[in-house]
């Protein structure tokens, strides 16, 4: 947002260059040296504030901080920079699942957009009324007309809370389209992906079982200054890896480092799932500090209680039933869950899963049943979910039949971990590289047994041809030379 007619000398415009080039710390502080002395022209310094308090998880104070610079601002000097601000604000309000307050800014926007208008500018406007139908229940539309936004040869606005690529693949996931909400993230032919670009990946990763993949982006993070909002992102992929990798130990360490991270963040709804991942976590490591389940429940609440958020919260509380081998929870999220599936079918699977469940933790195996679903989980991108259910009923299956059944079952699932290779002297077998990638996680060769459904015994042959193909003398060389290969 810049007024016409400004100094670009001082330090409003060292907070806006700091800001664009990315530089949060630099930015901040120049924006605060403006601040405390009470003169800001146009509310530039004003603006890099309201876009770092976004970024750093404070959305709903965000959109009250663009409501006031548009109050400040002439409409009639400046009428397409308060609109600027008030459409950011619609958009912030959107993400934090506000509908009445989106919407209300929306229509201010509408109402006092400059004719002709920049075009930027209108993308802003439609951004927000698509992000509001999102919210609302049309995801699937909505999230084509983001992703169309993000395709445009209009700039990237960098006061914006998302740009546009970004939030049309979170709104794609957060209506189950997890496949299609990947391929968005995909960057452009010659450009760099973004920080909130690879975390969003390393989510869907997670969920899809590559695991290997979701650490790597969390690795390629690692060295760079993350705000508030995507450590958000952060913190759930490195929560989901420590739980997958099924140590404890683990799990409880990342789990303390991560809970400062979520203080004074705002629940984003399209991000419920992530929120969902915490909340398994805390129920893991026995931490109701922050009622994640009655935050998330709120949330979805909130704004309206949209079908899709509806289903992410009885889903993560199916998962925390099963944390807590709770028949009666699973039961109370299965039935609402398979309501919601005769009128949305991208649920089905979720929602059969769920019933599945109940009956596992109630204590009833059926191996068709189980089996079916499992294979059900696994072609829809969910192996991890797939896998445990059928170790889980295996161990609950009171019938040898039945669990010999269940194991050959768990057999043929095979995780996705990457683009399948022919094996060569020295390249990777399929097998290989699923127990390769497991040992980068962490696990045990008794834990990659349970995992993949084969002998301890054959996991150390199988480390043991590792080891000799990229020539690791160590364990440490080993994940190392692992990390290369499969990352």
């Amino acid at each position: 947002m810049t007024a016409p007619s400004i100094d670009d000398t001082g330090d409003a415009a060292l907070a806006e260059q700091a800001w664009a080039r990315g530089d949060a710390v630099a930015a901040i502080e120049a924006a605060d040296r403006v601040l405390a002395e009470g003169s800001d022209p146009g509310a530039r310094a004003a603006g890099v504030a309201a876009a770092a308090a976004a970024a750093d998880g404070a959305l709903l104070d965000a959109a009250g901080r663009w409501r006031g610079i548009a109050g400040v601002l002439d409409a009639e000097e400046h009428p397409a920079a308060a609109v600027w601000a008030t459409a950011r604000a619609a958009l912030l309000c959107a993400l934090a699942g506000d509908v009445d307050g989106g919407a209300s800014d929306l229509s201010g926007a509408r109402d006092h957009l400059p004719e002709p208008a920049p075009r930027g500018l209108t993308v802003l406007v439609d951004g927000a009324e698509a992000t509001l139908d999102a919210l609302q229940g049309d995801v699937e539309p909505a999230a084509r007309r983001l992703a169309g936004h993000a395709a445009t040869t209009v700039p990237a606005d960098p006061l914006a809370p998302e740009q546009w690529g970004e939030l049309a693949a979170a709104v794609a996931a957060a209506g189950g389209h997890d496949r299609a909400a990947r391929a968005m993230l995909d960057p452009a032919p010659g450009s760099r992906p973004t920080t909130r670009q690879r975390l969003l990946a390393a989510g869907l990763d997670l969920r899809a079982g590559r695991h290997a993949e979701a650490r790597a982006a969390l690795a390629a993070v690692g060295g760079t200054a993350v705000l508030r909002r995507n450590a958000v992102l952060a913190a759930t992929v490195g929560v989901g890896l420590a739980r997958r990798s099924g140590d404890p130990a683990a799990l409880a360490a990342t789990w303390h480092r991560v809970v400062p991270v979520m203080a004074g963040a705002d629940l984003e709804l399209f991000l419920v799932d992530a929120w969902g991942e915490l909340s398994v976590g805390a129920a893991l490591v026995a931490d109701d500090s922050a009622d994640l389940p009655g935050a998330i429940a709120a949330a979805v609440t909130g704004a309206g209680s949209p079908w899709w958020a509806v289903a992410s919260q009885l889903w993560w509380s199916l998962e925390r039933a099963v944390v807590a081998e709770d028949a009666a929870a699973a039961l109370a999220a299965a039935g609402p869950l398979t309501a919601l599936a005769v009128d949305h079918p991208v649920l089905r699977v979720r929602a059969e899963a769920a019933a599945a469940w109940a009956q596992v933790l109630g204590g009833r195996v059926v191996a068709d049943i189980v089996g079916g679903v499992a294979v059900a989980l696994d072609a829809a991108g969910r192996p991890w979910e797939a896998a445990q259910l059928c170790r889980t009923a295996t161990a609950r299956a009171q019938d040898p039949a039945v669990a010999r059944a269940l194991l050959e079952t768990g057999r043929r699932l095979r995780p996705a971990r990457g683009p399948r290779r022919a094996a060569g002297s020295d390249e990777l077998s399929d097998r290989e590289r699923e127990v390769g990638a497991l040992v980068v996680d962490g696990l045990t060769h008794k834990e990659i047994g349970k995992r993949l459904y084969i002998s301890p015994k054959t996991v150390e042959q199988h480390v043991a041809r590792l080891r000799q193909k990229l020539s690791a003398a160590t364990r440490a060389d080993l994940v190392a030379a692992l990390r290369a290969r499969l990352g």
